[in-house]
């Protein structure tokens, strides 16, 4: 998507890694019309960055960034980005009212430190990512039909929204509201749930004595790539969301018993029927779950 330059806001990255860093190549790709600038506690991944293409400058000074900006976008781990905020919150009351987002993947930690409230604060979370991290796996097609939830209170300032959702537009997203409660629900079983599964798979195989991992196929590609994703970063995951995490990872086991004893029991109708649920579940998912493809994955 191009968006229209007359009047692009100065947007200001704290933190430049894979998603931050994608976010601002998608809209260079957009021909966005107002800088890019970027924030760090460290200057190399700052000039991996910029040699890149995706940011204008940037600076280690983090009062004078948001200083500048417009619109401010924390690109860092949920517990870092709630340590960040309030001190981003009160440089933005001091310094013209910018308009500032998060892409944590857990709301409910976000907004419990967003302290005091901030009306032209919006909470937001990117679904998308790739198991590889730092600003050099920056792909700037990431969110091209991938979905954005946007978790703002009744009383956020409207055009604030409207400004965050415009950012993401231009990044080819598509959008959706919900409250915090339902989002951390929903990702826990959509996400962080899958990724215990990848982490787990991945810790039996490893340690199974016939070296299962050496003789996989594309099943176990599949199964196993999001396992090869940031460490720390699925720490805070899992840690701050725990109760939610919990509930979904109990939910799964659930079912798993069930195929258990079907297998247990050799009840083979039941089992194709089990099977057959589950497909038609997939499919009927399909264009949600493959959109468009990328260009780093599309064939040559």
């Amino acid at each position: 998507m191009t968006v229209n330059a007359e009047n692009d806001p100065v947007v200001a990255f704290l933190g430049l890694g894979l998603i931050s860093g994608s976010l601002a190549g998608a809209l260079k790709a957009a021909h966005w019309g107002g800088d890019l600038i970027a924030w760090g506690p460290r200057a190399p991944s700052l000039e991996r960055g910029l040699a890149l293409g995706l940011i204008d400058r940037f600076s280690l000074d983090l009062e004078s960034v948001v200083a500048e900006a417009d619109v401010v976008v924390i690109g860092a781990p949920p517990e870092a980005t709630a340590r960040l905020l309030p001190s981003v919150l009160d440089l933005a009351r001091r310094s013209g009212e910018p308009v500032v987002t998060d892409m944590a993947s857990i709301k409910g930690l976000i907004v419990e430190s967003a302290v005091p409230a901030y009306s032209r604060f919006v909470p937001g979370h990117p679904i998308a990512g790739s198991e590889h991290s730092g600003v050099q796996a920056a792909i700037p097609e990431l969110f091209q039909g991938r979905e954005v939830i946007l978790t703002p209170a009744a009383d956020t300032d409207a055009s604030a929204v409207r400004t965050v959702e415009r950012l993401w537009e231009a990044a080819g997203a598509r959008l959706t509201s919900m409250s915090v409660e339902d989002h951390d629900a929903a990702l826990a079983a959509s996400s962080h749930m899958p990724h215990m599964v990848a982490f787990a798979l991945t810790a039996m195989l490893s340690d199974h004595h016939l070296a299962p991992m050496k003789h996989g196929g594309g099943a176990l590609r599949d199964m196993t790539r999001i396992a090869a994703s940031d460490p720390l970063m699925w720490r805070d995951i899992a840690l701050t969301n725990r109760d939610a995490l919990l509930d979904a990872m109990d939910a799964l086991a659930e079912e798993h018993q069930q195929l258990r004893a079907l297998i247990a029991d050799a009840k083979g109708d039941a089992l194709e029927a089990f099977f057959a649920r589950c497909r038609e579940m997939r499919r009927a998912h399909d264009d949600i779950l493959n959109p468009l493809p990328r260009q780093s994955e599309r064939a040559d």
